[in-house]
């Protein structure tokens, strides 16, 4: 999907830089930090608003324990967000209990944030909890009436582990339930924060594997409204294993992937594996990276399948690629380039912040960074959390770095330099939209290249519509009930691809 923004490499400066070269226009070296009082503090996730800028969300020592910062997209501190830039349990006074317990967020098209996690306290012994924020911060009570929401499935392993939007602006929330934690389970929100009664029962779903413990880590939404949760099962005795599963948009089980709907991974037998985040590339293969062993020597770990479910055995070996190089790590965050390359970011807490580039075939991309690696924060360390691809194919990495006195911890982004893209993502058509920015309606001239389809992209790369052109007299594309904001039109044709930038006012 994200070959649309080939287009914006035409336009950049800097994208003929060397790959997994350090941006030197985001703030100056390529790199900033925000460090938090001397308290316990790990990065969790990240995200980015419509407006490029970067949104960090992590965990601290403190009894709320939210932590939020906000990056300008040209890498300084948003000194407008929360107070100075940060949000430290800013939000906590509203939460009824103690016990929250920070895991993803995820942002919204008009630029919301949503924060969820686990819930432990003397009300729920387990739950979910979701809260819903303004964009700059501050707990939206548009959500739920008061800005947040505790989920509870009635078992005692409630545990709300990752989230995702759909299309429509639904929210999902999963990660596990019942008496031993064995179930992956997912709920589905509306934009209001009820639950959707069309999804699964009273809108939930739960899906059990054979092992007494499942956990699903990450949630990915495909073009067709499927549903893939990732994470991991207990296989035999005491050993985990990649686990997915996939869902249809009503929360039933979708029996045509792998088998009825679900898929195991021994990724090695000798250790534990889990996936930690999934990823699609433009040919519908999903990524999945995760890690290996879980109690020592522990190894970031990539597997890609095909769209049904199968392991693509023409990647890395037989499908499988454990990372060997660099430090190792238990975090690992997933993100597929225009070109299909695949960009893996982890590293051990407190250890290395590590950025690797793998090819399509599964091998390292030794023409990035360092014989394929970058590590970012070499004398005080550090992890990354979550690696972004930016519109223009730039990519930034948020995790956590130590302070420069080793005292505390920091908020930490970095932004590298993609090198130039494979040539076969290039679209040598150019299509000119005209007003532009509009208020509405946009026009283009389609008696050259007759395009039949057009399929439109908000700014983080997500399909929000699809239209088909019936003859080359439609040459008018109707933006008026979409958000304000920078949208990319992807032309369809018989024997001609294109693509075009457009600002909605």
């Amino acid at each position: 999907m994200k070959n649309i923004f080939i287009l914006f490499l035409f336009l950049s400066v800097n994208a003929f830089s060397q790959a997994g070269s350090f941006d030197a226009t985001f703030d100056t070296d390529g790199k900033n930090t925000y460090c938090f009082p001397p308290v316990t503090h790990n990065s969790l996730d990240s995200g980015l608003q419509s407006n490029g800028k970067i949104v960090y969300f992590g965990v601290n020592s403190l009894s709320c324990a939210v932590d939020l910062v906000r990056f300008n997209s040209d890498g300084s501190l948003d000194t407008t967000f929360g107070s100075n830039g940060a949000s430290i349990n800013s939000i906590c006074s509203a939460f009824p209990n103690v016990g929250y317990y920070p895991q993803q967020m995820a942002i919204q098209s008009d630029n919301k944030i949503i924060i969820m996690g686990l819930q432990q306290n003397s009300t729920y012994p387990n739950a979910y909890w979701i809260a819903r924020l303004t964009p700059d911060g501050a707990l939206d009570t548009a959500f739920n009436g008061t800005g947040f929401k505790d989920l509870s499935f009635g078992t005692v392993q409630d545990r709300g582990l990752c989230i995702a939007l759909q299309a429509d602006g639904k929210i999902l929330v999963g990660g596990t339930s019942g008496s031993t934690a064995e179930f992956f389970t997912v709920a589905r929100l509306t934009t209001t924060g009820a639950l959707d009664t069309t999804f699964g029962i009273g809108g939930k779903a739960q899906v059990a594997f054979s092992g007494t413990e499942s956990m699903a880590n990450s949630i990915l939404v495909q073009p067709d409204g499927a549903i893939l949760l990732g994470g991991y099962t207990v296989n035999a005795p005491y050993a985990r294993d990649f686990a997915l599963v996939r869902l249809l948009s009503n929360g039933s089980i979708d029996t045509s992937f792998g088998v009825n709907g679900k898929v195991i991974t021994t990724v090695d037998s000798n250790y534990s594996d889990a996936i930690t985040q999934l990823a699609l590339q433009s040919d519908g293969k999903i990524v999945a990276g995760g890690f290996t062993s879980f109690e020592t020597n522990t190894r970031m770990a990539v597997v890609r399948y095909l769209s049904n479910g199968n392991i693509d055995t023409t990647f890395g070996t037989n499908g499988i690629n454990v990372i060997t190089d660099g430090f190792g790590g238990q975090n690992c965050s997933v993100a597929v380039q225009a070109d299909n390359k695949i960009i893996i970011a982890g590293g051990w807490q407190g250890g290395y912040f590590e950025v690797f580039r793998f090819l399509n075939s599964g091998t390292l991309d030794t023409a990035f960074g360092t014989n394929g690696l970058v590590n970012a924060f070499p004398v005080t360390g550090g992890y990354a959390s979550k690696v972004l691809i930016q519109p223009d194919n730039k990519i930034v990495v948020c995790g956590s770095s130590r302070s420069a006195d080793f005292t505390g911890s920091c908020a930490s982004v970095i932004r590298l330099n993609p090198g130039t893209l494979a040539k076969d993502s290039f679209s040598n058509s150019i299509v000119s939209l005209f007003p532009n920015p509009t208020t509405g309606l946009v026009s283009f001239d389609n008696s050259i290249n007759s395009f039949e389809n057009v399929i439109i992209y908000n700014y983080l790369g997500q399909e929000v519509s699809k239209q088909k052109l019936n003859s080359i007299s439609d040459s008018q594309i109707n933006l008026s009930d979409f958000s304000n904001g920078v949208y990319l039109l992807k032309f369809i044709g018989e024997n001609n691809n294109s693509v075009a930038r457009v600002v909605k006012e």
